[in-house]
C-alpha cells in the first residue's frame, strides 16, 4: 500500500465552494473506479493561508499512476480549477515505516 497526498492551494473565500465542488464532482468515487483506490480524505485547514490536504490510500504506486493518468481526473481538475490559487500537479507518494 502506499498513501498519496496532495497539497491544494484554495482561492480565499472560495474554500466553501472548494469542498461543496469536491464533494459534487464525487471525486473519491472516481478515484474508486479507476482501480486500486482504497479510500481518502479531504482536509481542510484550522489555519488561514494553508492549503487543503488530499490524503489517499491505493494498493501500489501504479494505481496512483493509473488515476493520474485517467482523463476522468482531467476533466474533474478543470472544473475544480476556478476554485484553486495555482496548478495543481500529482501528489507526493509515500509508505508506512
Amino acid at each position: 500500500m502506499v498513501v498519496s497526498v496532495l497539497s491544494i492551494a484554495v482561492r480565499p473565500g472560495a474554500e466553501d465552494d472548494f469542498v461543496r465542488a469536491f464533494n459534487e464532482l464525487e471525486v473519491f468515487e472516481h478515484s474508486r473506479r479507476s482501480g486500486g483506490f482504497r479510500g481518502g480524505r479531504l482536509l481542510r485547514p484550522l489555519v488561514q493561508d494553508r492549503p487543503f490536504l488530499v490524503v489517499a490510500e491505493w494498493d501500489d504506486a501504479a494505481a496512483y499512476q493509473g488515476w493520474l493518468d485517467n482523463p476522468v481526473r482531467e476533466e474533474l481538475k478543470t472544473k475544480i480549477e476556478p476554485l484553486v490559487a495555482e496548478d495543481v500537479a500529482g501528489g507526493g507518494l509515500y509508505e508506512d515505516v
